[in-house]
């Protein structure tokens, strides 16, 4: 069977990671009732595209202009994502949201837990995937609940992953108390932090839709 390619948009070698996990470990529901592993129905591609980010606190506008951007450079249909922390009592203005990165950025870990007063807090961990097939531009959006740690734990710095701790309601009180980067430290750990991700669900929820929808119109019979 002819795999469908995807085009995704990043120099990450963190997200090629994950996406590695994904299609070795999720499942995605046909449109027939079935479920499929995603790795014999897809095949990724990454480019590394130079683009100019347009700061948004609500996520998916950002990764609008992101995925614009990204078919601009490329020319062909392609994917993005885009992830930030939301603190609840904020989820209504989705704050901070698409700030969180230039925040992280300029703040690392420990600074960025105490100018915030992170520690404790309840957030919510959201991601955005973008698709932009030449004709129109597509968001899908995940969401994993948790709370931020005192203090950094765990090896891999991806992003907040050292400072988030994601709900986990049948875990032990130890266990449910581990962030993204200790998670992933563990043998298989990086397939059970991606069953949980957000970005998970929302990549998942755009190659339902890549599915259902097939070939971009411009690109039908090239």
């Amino acid at each position: 069977m002819t795999k469908i390619p995807i085009i995704y948009a990043t120099g990450s070698h963190f997200k090629r990671e994950e996406i590695d996990a994904i299609c070795s470990d999720s499942q995605l529901r046909l449109p027939d009732g079935s479920r499929c592993r995603v790795g014999d129905l897809f095949e990724f591609a990454f480019r590394q595209v130079p683009m100019h980010e347009v700061l948004e606190r609500d996520l998916v506008e950002m990764i609008r202009h992101k995925a614009r951007a990204a078919y601009r450079k490329l020319q062909i249909p392609c994917i993005v994502e885009h992830g930030g922390l939301i603190f609840e009592e904020h989820k209504d203005m989705s704050y901070p949201g698409g700030l969180t990165q230039p925040m992280w950025d300029a703040l690392g870990a420990d600074a960025f837990l105490k100018e915030t007063g992170g520690a404790g807090r309840r957030v919510i961990a959201r991601a955005a995937v973008g698709y932009c097939d030449g004709s129109s531009v597509a968001a899908f959006v995940g969401d994993t609940h948790g709370s931020l740690a005192t203090a950094p734990r765990g090896r891999r710095g991806y992003y907040w992953d050292p400072v988030f701790q994601p709900d986990n309601p049948t875990a032990s009180t130890s266990a449910a108390l581990r962030t993204y980067a200790e998670i992933a430290d563990n043998p298989d750990g990086l397939a059970e932090k991606v069953r949980i991700s957000q970005s998970t669900k929302a990549m998942l929820a755009f190659l339902e839709h890549r599915l259902a929808v097939g070939d971009a119109p411009l690109f039908r019979g090239a």
